[in-house]
């Protein structure tokens, strides 16, 4: 419905009485094609017979076809067609783009306007300035144009945003939803600081457009100074890429890219590196005047290929140890890379996997790094519960390879009981049984990649079994006192657990449970360790309190416990583990939260016998919507003598402070209290890493500034200071 059917649909009442002039509050709906509904509102409405003009007054509204117009005045004349809106108008397209000027002419029902002084106002805030413009069904087009997606000064004052594009002529393509320039200029803080003769760049209702991305510049001990050109290139809906280009002026240029695609069925990304960059010496770090190809690769991605079955992997390679840290890509020290296959049938579950890894350690060697192949574990859940208890059948298989060193292969199947009571007193009692047959065969057997998990195979090969059996009872109380401030619950915790002993022959290397410790997870698990080798045998008495406190604003949980040895053997447990002797160590925790903003947390291992702390976690959170603080302290004192395992005690925090509105001052940093201690030599103590960085932002740029020092070394990869700028325009992409 035109203009005009509006005007006559809103004003038919006036027009039938052919008075000369009338004048009267209006509000009206008024339906000019069937199914086409304009609302109309105004203060005042005059028709003049004579000359045929209908005049609108005071706070005009006008809503047609999911446009808005708003005005202090709209007249239209039937004769000649001619329809203007003047005074502080307001034109919201359906899109959410607004149009604000003096006076708009308009036609073709709102979708077509000349404006004299315009400014377009985009759905995302966004605005376009002009001398003149001309707006049709798909474009708008502006003469003399300046965008900005700064907010303007609108006092007088000529205030200057802080960055804008300043055309001959800028185009607003609807369809394909984005802007054109034409003899475009780019001004920061009003200096002109590029010039172009043609410039693109997508609209405020794109999600994802090609085009450059915000630079990365930086400085850094190892490269140098870093500039990165990131460009996005979207292929379709359902996959794009990046590339970026980075030139460094110690190591030349490093070329990066990144491709994800969505297939419908799944999804997947890949992304890597690759530089031709000087050789150096291992020893030295100095180039030795050749040169080499540097890089890596990774990827990852899910599919699902049934209702019942899907798929995950991910692809880690690196061409050397220390690339990854050198060109500030990854802190990794081991790459994982790995395939699963997943069958789900109900309660029952199968799955199948391969995994590699590749140390980046100086101490890890090749060869004696291993690769599963295959993993596979299954469990069956029968429907039949026998004495109400639920039935568990579990498989497992692995084949682990290396290529100079020990190849292990196990194959494990088990079945497990468990049920729990709750009986009239509150008691709540679990049991839980188990029964287990293991089978081994280890090929090399005199070539472990650490001989303290090796077993005792003196031969190239051999075979070994075990029958594993154990039972294990747990019985909780809890006691619940109601206040007006919250609730207390007191729960004692007793767990017996009995199995045979002598259960694992000391020939059975340990390859998945190497890093087991004491702690208040697995302090009432009925099988401590996390893999199948090593294997907790004999009986023992596990026994602790628990109390926790719910409050409108405070919610705490406290638990602390112990584990007794009834009968066996401690041989299977490293020393520093916290179940040396009869006794193990007390372990315990203490969780606190306040309100949302307060998290403090403290786990804790402490020596049965001279009460001195092995292991003491403290990690404090505190944070609002204005200001945050972590603050972490790890002390380690468990004589463990593992590689990667060794004793430490250090300090870290993190923080940020939004100064105002747009300033947001953010900082950390890493201490070394004292250092590693290997091999009865403690390292020296110290920074490991601190940052601290500034940054602005508001709805037209983002600006920030962080500056990063380093302390360690390896290899090639050496500390220093790294600076790193960034600056985004926003709104270009």
């Amino acid at each position: 419905m035109s203009i005009q059917s509006a005007f006559i649909n809103g004003f038919a009442a006036a027009c039938l009485l052919g008075s000369t002039a009338l004048t009267m509050p209006a509000h009206a709906q008024a339906t000019g094609n069937p199914g086409e509904t304009v609302d109309f509102e105004a203060d005042q409405i005059s028709y003049d017979a004579d000359t045929g003009e209908i005049l609108a007054l005071g706070r005009v509204l006008l809503k047609r076809d999911g446009y808005t117009l708003r005005a202090g005045e709209v007249r239209y004349n039937e004769k000649t067609g001619e329809a203007q809106a003047s005074g502080a108008v307001e034109l919201i397209a359906p899109n959410g783009d607004r149009i604000m000027a003096p006076r708009i002419e308009l036609s073709d029902s709102l979708k077509r306007a000349f404006v004299e002084d315009i400014r377009l106002i985009m759905s995302d805030g966004a605005q376009v300035a002009a001398a003149s413009g001309v707006r049709n069904d798909n474009e708008t087009t502006l003469e003399k144009a300046v965008y900005s997606p700064c907010k303007v000064c609108a006092d007088g004052s000529d205030k200057q945003p802080l960055w804008q594009i300043k055309a001959v002529k800028v185009t607003h393509d609807r369809e394909k939803r984005r802007l054109y320039y034409k003899d475009a200029s780019l001004e920061i803080l009003g200096i002109p600081v590029m010039w172009t003769p043609y410039f693109s760049h997508p609209d405020p209702t794109v999600d994802r457009a090609s085009g450059l991305l915000p630079l990365d510049i930086q400085t850094t001990k190892n490269l140098g100074f870093v500039i990165g050109v990131p460009y996005y290139h979207v292929f379709s809906e359902s996959s794009d890429a990046t590339f970026t280009p980075t030139y460094t002026s110690k190591e030349g240029l490093l070329l990066e890219s990144e491709y994800r695609q969505h297939l419908g069925f799944g999804q997947f990304e890949v992304d890597g590196s690759i530089t031709y960059a000087d050789q150096r010496d291992e020893i030295t770090n100095d180039p030795t005047g050749e040169k080499e190809f540097r890089g890596h690769i990774s990827s990852a991605g899910e599919f699902n290929h049934s209702k019942r079955w899907r798929s995950t992997y991910r692809l880690n390679w690196a061409s050397d140890d220390t690339f990854l840290r050198r060109y500030d890509i990854s802190d990794a020290d081991t790459l994982i890379s790995e395939y699963l296959l997943e069958g789900f049938y109900g309660r029952s579950y199968v799955s199948a996997r391969t995994i590699g890894f590749q140390g980046l350690r100086i101490e890890d060697v090749a060869g004696k790094t291993a690769f599963a192949l295959p993993l596979i574990d299954a469990e069956y859940i029968p429907s039949f519960q026998p004495l109400g208890g639920t039935v568990k059948l579990r498989g497992n298989a692995l084949a682990l390879h290396r290529t100079d060193g020990l190849d292990t292969q196990r194959v494990s199947l088990s079945a497990n009981w468990q049920r729990r009571w709750i009986t009239a007193n509150g008691f709540v009692i679990d049991a839980d049984a188990l029964l287990r047959a293991d089978a081994y065969n280890l090929d090399d057997a005199d070539q472990p990649d650490d001989a303290a998990f090796a077993g005792t195979f003196g031969s190239r090969s051999g075979s070994e079994w075990r029958n594993l059996a154990r039972v294990t009872g747990t019985v909780t109380w809890p006691l619940v006192k109601f206040t007006e401030g919250g609730s207390h619950t007191i729960e004692p915790i007793a767990e017996i657990t009995v199995s045979p002993r002598r259960g694992t022959p000391d020939n059975i290397v340990n390859e998945d449970s190497r890093a087991f410790e004491l702690n208040d997870l697995n302090l009432f698990s009925a099988e401590r360790a996390s893999g199948y080798d090593l294997w907790e045998e004999g009986s023992r008495l596990t026994y602790g309190l628990r109390w926790r406190f719910d409050g409108a604003d405070w919610t705490t949980d406290v638990m602390l416990g112990q584990s007794w040895r009834l009968s066996g053997t401690d041989l299977v447990f490293a020393d520093g583990a916290g179940l040396e002797g009869d006794v193990s160590d007390l372990v315990g925790r203490t969780l606190i939260t306040y309100k949302g903003w307060l998290d403090f947390e403290h786990r804790y291992r402490v020596d049965e016998q001279t009460f001195a702390v092995r292991r003491n976690e403290i990690n404090v959170a505190m944070a609002n919507e204005k200001r945050g603080l972590t603050v972490g302290y790890l002390k380690l004192d468990r004589d463990l003598g593992f590689i990667n395992r060794e004793d430490r005690e250090e300090i870290r925090a993190s923080a940020f402070y939004q100064i105002k509105e747009n300033w947001r001052l953010s900082g950390g940093f890493t201490h070394r209290l004292t250092g590693a201690i290997i091999d009865g030599v403690a390292e020296d103590s110290g920074g490991v890493e601190y940052d601290v960085g500034v940054s602005y932002t508001n709805e037209c740029i983002d600006l920030g500034l962080r500056v990063r020092k380093t302390f360690t070394r390896d290899r090639d990869v050496e500390p220093g200071t790294s600076i790193l700028f960034r600056l985004k325009l926003k709104n270009l992409g």
